[in-house]
Parts: C-alpha cells; structure tokens; sequence
C-alpha cells in the first residue's frame, strides 16, 4: 500500500498516522509503567520521548495522571 493510500484510508476514517502513533505510545506507556521496573525516563526514552519531561505531560494529557499517581495505582 502506498504512502498516499495509507494516508487517504486514514482519512476516511477521521484518524492520521500521528493520531495512531500517540495512542500506540499512550498504550505501551500504560504496559510499561504497570508490568516492569523500568524507570520513567527510560519508558519516556523507549516510547519516542527524548525528554522525560514531554513525556510526563503527555502522559498527563492522556490519563490526567502524572506516570508516577498511574504507576501507584
């Protein structure tokens, strides 16, 4: 499928690719900070952040926790 197609069906269907993008990151986020060890920064780091700090107000944006108030819970 090409670039175009992709982008068009995406459309259609009133998502884009970064739309898709964040939620995956939103969802591997969540998996992280519930199933591992890992600390922040490196799930910031693994999930496409290069600053802890964007990434902990995205993750606020998204669930309207901090990732340390998701992880607690």
């Amino acid at each position: 499928m090409s670039n175009r197609t992709l982008t068009r069906r995406l459309s259609e269907n009133g998502v884009s690719f970064r739309d898709l993008i964040k939620k995956a990151q939103e969802e591997e986020s969540k998996h992280l900070l519930k199933q591992s060890n890992r600390s922040i920064a490196e799930i910031a780091f693994l999930i496409g952040f290069s600053e802890q700090s964007a990434f902990n107000r995205a993750f606020k944006r998204w669930t309207g926790q901090s990732p340390v108030e998701y992880r607690k819970q």
